[in-house]
């Protein structure tokens, strides 16, 4: 059975369920940001780098690599 992150993607693996490392926040790889081996949500990553796009617009085709 397949879970559903809050972004509204499919969760597939439990490994997927991700939380961020700064706010604990539940995300999952098609909305995290990984930076330096650890998760954050959209949030927390643009508090702390400058995000050249909003992350709701990300395209999907993109994430699948």
């Amino acid at each position: 059975m397949t879970a559903r992150c809050s972004c509204g993607s499919d969760v597939r693996h439990y490994f997927d369920h991700l939380g961020c490392i700064q706010c604990g926040a539940a995300c999952c790889p098609v909305c995290s940001y990984e930076l330096e081996s650890a998760y954050y949500c959209g949030s927390c990553a643009e508090s702390i780098l400058e995000v050249p796009w909003d992350p709701s617009t990300r395209p999907r085709a993109a994430l699948a690599g």
